[in-house]
C-alpha cells in the first residue's frame, strides 16, 4: 500500500520513525542480496543525485535533484537529463537505493505524484504516490512515502514524476533517499 503523508501531519518522532524504517529495509536488502555479510560492514549515506544517479548523460546531470523543462502535463521524467527510457539510470551493483520522502521548493508546485517503477522499460510498479492535497492545497512542501521503496543493485530506477501542467521551465524537486553500501577501499 502506497500513500504520501504530509511533513505537517507527523510528530519528530514520526519523522525518524519514517528514517529508520527507510535504513532498516535498506541494510536487511543489502544483507540479503549479499552486499555485505552482515550490518556492520555497510555505511549508509544520503543519496547524492549525480553521484548514485547520474552516469554521463542519464538521470541527474548535477548534485540537484533538478527536473528538465516541464513541456506537457502528465507522467514524464523528473531527471534533467532528459525523457525516458532514454534516461534512466542504473544504480551500481555495489548500492541499494531507499526512497521514502519527497519535497518540492517551488512557490506554485507542478509535480503532483510520483511513480517509482524498475526495468529498462518499466516493466515493474513498486510504488505510485499521489501528492496534489499536499502540495497544491496545503502547501505541504514535504510528503513522506507510508512505505519506503527500495531498488537493488543494478536495477534500472525509473522514476516518472505526474506533472500538473506545462510552464518551460524546470522544477527542483528534492527526494530522501538513502544509499546502502559496503564499506572497503573506496568507502569508509
Amino acid at each position: 500500500m502506497s500513500y504520501s503523508i504530509p511533513l505537517g501531519e507527523l510528530t519528530l518522532t514520526d519523522i525518524k520513525n519514517f528514517r529508520r524504517a527507510a535504513r532498516e529495509a535498506g541494510i536487511a536488502r543489502a544483507v540479503e542480496l549479499g552486499v555485505a555479510r552482515n550490518r556492520n560492514e555497510l555505511l549508509v549515506r544520503d543519496a547524492m543525485p549525480n553521484t548514485d544517479f547520474g552516469a554521463g548523460a542519464v538521470g541527474w546531470t548535477t548534485e540537484q535533484y533538478i527536473t528538465g523543462v516541464i513541456a506537457a502535463a502528465g507522467w514524464g521524467s523528473p531527471f534533467d537529463a532528459g525523457a525516458l527510457p532514454a534516461n534512466a539510470p542504473t544504480l551500481a551493483r555495489t548500492k541499494v537505493a531507499v526512497f521514502y520522502r519527497y519535497g518540492d521548493v517551488e512557490a506554485a508546485p507542478q509535480i503532483i505524484g510520483m511513480r517509482f517503477r524498475v526495468g529498462a522499460n518499466a516493466a515493474s510498479t513498486k510504488a505510485t504516490f499521489q501528492f496534489q492535497l499536499q502540495m497544491q492545497c496545503y502547501l505541504e512542501p514535504v510528503v513522506y512515502f507510508s512505505e519506503p521503496v527500495v531498488y537493488d543493485p543494478e536495477d534500472v530506477v525509473y522514476l516518472e514524476a505526474l506533472y500538473a501542467g506545462a510552464v518551460a521551465v524546470s522544477e527542483r524537486c528534492p527526494f530522501g533517499c538513502f544509499i546502502i553500501e559496503r564499506l572497503g577501499p573506496t568507502v569508509s
